[in-house]
């Protein structure tokens, strides 16, 4: 007898084997990604007065706990997500991944992406690993409550909500959809809206570093 697979594992493999099928797409074509076929998901905008500053989270893949402030001396591309996202997500870390790939020798030990997931109640720290570990070795994962994460995401004017359906995927987190630019002494350099190719992230960040830097 064949054992049946729970219908949340086979949302959430699928939800990984997109991503990878993103990631793959936006190597190989200098095209946006096409959008996934799933849940309806809506993508919200920043706010005003957008500030940035500190983000501290229990929730991380790479240590006990993730500081941004860890990261200080490291240009850093954030992003605000969560891992069964069906569209904006994987196109933005695909654009982030491709653009770590473009980076001059110069400047690969000094660029980080992170991605916040704003789904506490479903991406785990192991969650997080699994789906970040698809794209690039150098993007990592955070989360918390959602007390920790609305002062975060005010800061940086992040909308989110979650919006219920009727289906086995139970609910989408529709959310801003815009990647920061985080310079290396902690200040925000950038944001940068959806949909922004791995091409204008590094040009943009290689224009804060300064001259004398060339990609691949």
């Amino acid at each position: 007898m064949i054992p049946r697979v729970p219908t949340t594992t086979l949302l959430w493999g699928l939800a990984v084997l997109g991503a990878g099928a993103l990631l793959v797409f936006v190597l190989l074509r200098p095209e946006p990604p096409p959008r996934i076929q799933g849940a309806d998901h809506e993508r919200l905008p920043i706010a005003e007065g957008v500030t940035g500053g500190p983000v501290e989270l229990p929730v991380a893949t790479h240590g006990e706990r993730f500081r941004l402030a860890d990261l200080r001396g490291d240009y850093v591309w954030l992003y605000f997500g969560y891992t069964a996202c069906p569209d904006a997500c994987p196109t933005s870390l695909g654009w982030i991944s491709a653009a770590l790939q473009r980076l001059p020798e110069a400047l690969e030990d000094r660029v980080s992406g992170v991605m916040i997931s704003v789904d506490p109640e479903r991406d785990t720290r192991e969650r997080l690993e699994s789906y970040v570990g698809h794209f690039h070795p150098s993007i990592q994962g955070a989360t918390g409550s959602h007390a920790e994460l609305r002062p975060i995401a005010e800061r940086y004017g992040v909308f989110y909500q979650r919006t219920d359906l009727e289906s086995a995927m139970g609910y989408v987190v529709d959310h801003s959809s815009s990647t920061y630019l985080i310079g290396p002494e902690g200040g925000l350099l950038e944001i940068h809206p959806h949909g922004t190719p791995a091409a204008e992230l590094v040009e943009a960040l290689l224009n804060h570093v300064g001259p004398g830097s060339e990609t691949r």
